[in-house]
């Protein structure tokens, strides 16, 4: 492997520290979004059969922030994981399991498409 080659998850940090300049006007960052979800990265980019115990833990983090919050925290939630499923390693049906698999409460998903004025 070249040393000029950025991993994969250097890029994803990268990308995701570009959307939080982005949703300032919501008290919820990105970067705590996708911190509490980087467990979840060996899943839903990698090889691994099922997401990990940490994993699922910050995505119930999450889960239980999105049902506390007011209407602008939930859509730059959205927005984050809106932006993130664009990002090309994201696997969005692997993505699209972790609400049942982690056994949450609303359906946060990593969705490019999804209309975040409307959560």
């Amino acid at each position: 492997m070249s040393r000029n080659i950025i991993p994969s998850y250097s890029l994803l940090s990268l990308f995701l520290m570009c959307v939080c300049l982005v949703l300032a006007n919501a008290e919820v960052e990105c970067t705590d979004v996708m911190t509490k979800l980087m467990p979840c990265q060996g899943f839903i980019m990698s090889g691994d059969s099922s997401p990990s115990v940490d994993c699922c833990s910050g995505a119930q983090t999450i889960d239980k922030q999105f049902t506390a919050s007011d209407k602008p925290d939930r859509e730059a939630i959205c927005s984050c994981l809106k932006t993130a499923a664009q990002f090309p390693t994201i696997n969005l049906e692997k993505a699209a399991m972790l609400p049942a698999l982690c056994n949450l409460t609303t359906k946060i998903s990593f969705d490019p498409n999804v209309d975040c004025s409307t959560v």
